[in-house]
């Protein structure tokens, strides 16, 4: 009896060690997504229309047509226990319908302040235009230092002024 028991008690440990928290999909909000309240409004009014402003201006070049982008912070609850950033972000990019549909252009910059990540991500629509190496290198050259220094807005805005440089939206 005492045998059944432990090993009773050792199934229920062990079940409770591989739960996770599974990833969580907030209903987006915009085109910034401060779900970390890490923006003021005056903040948020700004990234919201240098965002805009992209859009707007990639509507002359044909091969940007059909781009959509925004711009999301991640709380600790919704990335889940697999903490890999690109991945949330893809899913995220997914379950909102960012894009047009068949084109996939569409261009996510993330963070989570807390969960100390940050990831610029792409529709396959982009590949060509929009290099994941070209993000992963706006993220080290241009958004670190301004993480750093604790200034998340500037960060936002870093990337974006570096995106519309690199696709010739100025």
């Amino acid at each position: 009896m005492k045998l059944t028991a432990l090993a009773f008690l050792l199934l229920l440990l062990s079940s409770g060690i591989q739960a996770q928290h599974a990833s969580t999909f907030p209903k987006p909000t915009g085109f910034v997504n401060d779900f970390e309240d890490d923006f003021t409004p005056d903040q948020k009014k700004e990234l919201d229309y240098a965002v805009k402003e992209l859009l707007a201006k990639s509507l002359s070049v044909d091969s940007l047509a059909g781009l959509e982008m925004v711009v999301v912070t991640v709380t600790e609850n919704m990335i889940g226990d697999e903490k890999d950033m690109s991945n949330y972000v893809k899913q995220l990019g997914n379950k909102w319908g960012v894009s047009a549909k068949g084109e996939n252009k569409a261009i996510i910059i993330a963070y989570g302040k807390k969960i100390r990540k940050v990831s610029i991500v792409t529709g396959s629509g982009l590949d060509n235009i929009l290099s994941p190496s070209f993000c992963h290198k706006i993220v080290d050259e241009k958004m670190t230092y301004e993480f750093r220094r604790g200034d998340y807005y500037n960060a936002i805005l870093v990337a974006i002024k570096a995106i519309k440089e690199h696709l010739g939206v100025q």
